[in-house]
């Protein structure tokens, strides 16, 4: 199963020659082509009438300079795939057009370098230009899990309420959320247009009163662990249907929808949560009194609250994770420090990467 968009897409671009030796669940190409694609799944759910932030693609304007004035700020420049991308960012946050138009250059120069992967996304993919929605108020997601029949479908809904970039990056802390009927309806509608089946996460953030979608990500995902513990297996939906077991995938899918999803619980990356708090700390960032908010909220949730990478049975992926976030925390600090010494994230200064998977 795919732990990424590059591996999605491998996954589905070579599926003949995987069939030869494992038993493959993967949608067809062209689905997992319309869901990495940014722009593509823009169009899509724009199809079942699923709201999109503001976007555009910076390759169809031909007067950059003279459009600049015109965006609304702040704008993320944001890949239009990660497929086969060399440097490993969700993107970057202007303010202004000079801004844009400086680091918009420096984006293209770095997406010439990508891996070889003989096919159109080896070449560079120009970004996208899109309204930011960031800041406090966090991603919301809808998780779960529809089958090949497109009969079986079961959601749940977490927030992101901890991440290691401000504006955006990768979670840390997720708390559970009730069902959110209409949401989950609108993912259903939106995998069937995209001819969809299997685990995925799909992600919105709040826009003029609705929710708009920022990411469908068709893959394994951070907060997996917090769908087992809310009684959605979903690596085991996905291996029953894989191997058609159709009874006890009806069976485990019938289960998980009886769960109470008003049931309180958190998942989160203790490690990388001390870690960040402990160098905010450190840099001046962050007070005595945000360090004592964290500490009474995982009092508060330390009954139902799983860690997303320690196991005391297994300790040995904890183990490996902390030393990969202290090597990637390391490499980090000149970005961290000016991120957390920015006092209004609107301001003029320059643009900001946001790294995937550095604190």
């Amino acid at each position: 199963m795919p732990t990424s968009d590059e591996t999605a897409w491998l996954y589905s671009m070579h599926a003949d020659e995987l069939r030869r030796d494992f038993c493959l669940y993967q949608p067809p190409v062209e689905t997992i082509r319309r869901i990495l694609d940014k722009s593509l799944l823009a169009e899509a759910a724009r199809r079942v009438s699923i709201a999109v932030p503001p976007t555009w693609d910076s390759a169809q304007i031909q007067d950059l300079s003279g459009a600049a004035a015109g965006f609304p700020y702040p704008l993320l420049i944001k890949p239009r795939t990660h497929v086969h991308r060399i440097n490993n960012d969700k993107g970057i946050i202007v303010h202004s057009p000079p801004q844009l138009l400086t680091e918009l250059a420096r984006f293209n120069e770095r997406e010439k370098q990508r891996a070889v992967g003989g096919d159109s996304w080896s070449a560079p993919v120009a970004p996208l230009l899109q309204q930011f929605v960031g800041g406090d108020a966090g991603a919301v997601s809808v998780t779960g899990f529809i089958d090949r029949s497109g009969e079986l479908f079961v959601t749940r809904r977490s927030v992101k309420i901890f991440q290691r970039m401000q504006g955006t990056g990768v979670g840390v802390c997720f708390e559970s959320l009730p069902e959110d009927r209409n949401l989950s309806d609108a993912v259903r509608a939106l995998c069937r247009e995209l001819d969809y089946f299997g685990l995925f996460e799909v992600e919105f953030m709040p826009v003029d009163g609705d929710w708009a979608l920022i990411d469908f990500n068709p893959r394994l995902f951070n907060q997996t662990a917090l769908d087992i513990r809310r009684a959605m297996p979903l690596p085991l939906f996905a291996c029953l249907d894989a191997a058609h077991e159709a009874a006890a995938l009806r069976e485990a899918v019938g289960k998980a929808q009886q769960y109470d999803q008003n049931a309180p619980a958190v998942a989160l990356d203790a490690f990388t949560l001390r870690a960040i708090l402990l160098a905010k700390g450190v840099a001046g960032a962050g007070a005595a009194a945000e360090r004592e908010t964290w500490r009474n909220w995982l009092r508060q949730h330390r009954h139902h609250a799983v860690d997303l990478v320690f196991d005391r049975e297994d300790r040995v992926p904890g183990i490996i994770h902390a030393m990969s976030e202290t090597y990637l925390g390391l490499r980090a600090i000149p970005r961290f420090l000016r991120s957390h010494r920015e006092p209004d994230p609107y301001s003029s200064a320059s643009g900001e990467m946001i790294v995937e998977g550095a604190p």
